[in-house]
């Protein structure tokens, strides 16, 4: 009985006693447009708030919110309904003046690093490597076997297709708030992120903590990789730039290299070897503690050959030797190569090919 009288309270009365923005433009339609109080629209004078004066319901196309006129008046004024509906019965006909939805200025964290795995070991699972994946790892002198080691997969490359891979691992009963990467569309939860193939990217023990892309269409060339992340986007969550960790972890020595794909072609080609690999020459956050918790002896540098010729990486590369030459009992040292090869990995399968 209580829901019947609910339904009989006015929607856009009770929007205009929330202060909400409402589109002028709309008021003598069935159904009346205005500014999310939830999601907050992304921008003052987005209208994506649809109330319907017919049913006075409420849904909001964005962040997919929706309910009555009781249930939004509570739902904003953080009382419980039936206090909502006896404030409604009242018929208070004094407004506050309208006001846009506020800014959301705390970005969405990651959740726990055990729960991104098993959303993403899940996700990988149900995902394939297309042909052309395939064909540059293995230029890149990975075997087969190798790459299926590593769990490389391919974005979807279709809407359809990531709107039904997120489905699916919300059946299997995981939460996608705080997966960078995953995001709602028009209530609807996606995969968002550009076309390429998915790096996983692990701590010492072998947890996903998140993935990278390889990207099938780089603008520039020093842009070739981006973390998946879904930052600024409605139930977004953003990604940081996470230590990557492959090869043996029981060695005592440990090469110290940039980007995960990098260190683990580096790792298969010289015998699993150790590498540690940062996201980028500027990405030290989680650096030191990596190498402590690995309870290694010997840093060995491994960066790439264009330090040689610019002053931001070799820069960038001196605060990262300060950093790690802190810990106490590391030996560090340096490895060189021939700088016609600019990364590590490109040198070893050179000297594989010789072989």
């Amino acid at each position: 009985m209580a829901a019947k009288i609910y339904d009989k309270i006015p929607i856009v009365d009770t929007a205009r006693r929330c202060g909400l923005v409402l589109d002028s433009r709309t008021l003598r339609r069935k159904e009346v447009e205005a500014s999310c109080p939830f999601c907050g629209d992304h921008g003052p004078g987005k209208y994506h708030l649809s109330l319907n004066t017919d049913t006075d319901q409420y849904r909001c196309n964005l962040c997919g919110a929706h309910g009555n006129s009781v249930s939004l008046y509570a739902r904003i004024k953080g009382i419980c309904n039936k206090e909502a509906y006896l404030e409604l019965a009242h018929e208070s006909k004094v407004y506050p003046l309208p006001q846009s939805p506020s800014p959301q200025t705390q970005e969405r964290q990651p959740c726990s690093l055990e729960q991104r795995h098993a959303v993403y070991s899940d996700m990988l699972a149900h995902l394939t490597l297309l042909p052309k994946h395939g064909e540059n790892l293995l230029e890149r002198g990975l075997s087969e076997e190798r790459i299926r080691r590593n769990e490389y997969r391919s974005m979807p490359e279709t809407e359809r297709g990531r709107r039904l891979l997120a489905d699916l691992l919300r059946s299997h009963g995981h939460d996608l708030h705080g997966i960078p990467g995953f995001r709602t569309y028009y209530g609807d939860w996606t995969l968002s992120g550009p076309n390429g193939f998915l790096i996983p990217v692990r701590n010492k023990e072998g947890l996903i903590q998140g993935l990278k892309i390889r990207l099938d269409d780089a603008q520039q060339a020093n842009r070739k990789y981006r973390w998946l992340s879904s930052r600024n986007l409605p139930s977004g969550t953003r990604s940081y730039s996470w230590v990557h960790v492959t090869g043996n972890t029981q060695s005592k020595r440990a090469f110290l290299t940039e980007g995960p794909l990098k260190g683990d072609v580096a790792s298969f080609l010289a015998q699993d070897a150790l590498f540690i690999c940062i996201g980028g020459v500027n990405a030290l956050n989680g650096l030191n503690d990596t190498i402590r918790g690995l309870g290694v002896r010997e840093v060995i540098e491994a960066m790439d050959m264009d330090q040689m010729t610019n002053p931001n990486v070799r820069s960038a590369i001196l605060t990262m030797r300060k950093e790690v030459r802190k810990i106490p009992g590391i030996r560090y040292s340096k490895y060189t190569w021939n700088p016609a090869y600019k990364g590590v990995d490109d040198y070893l399968l050179s000297q594989a090919a010789t072989m």
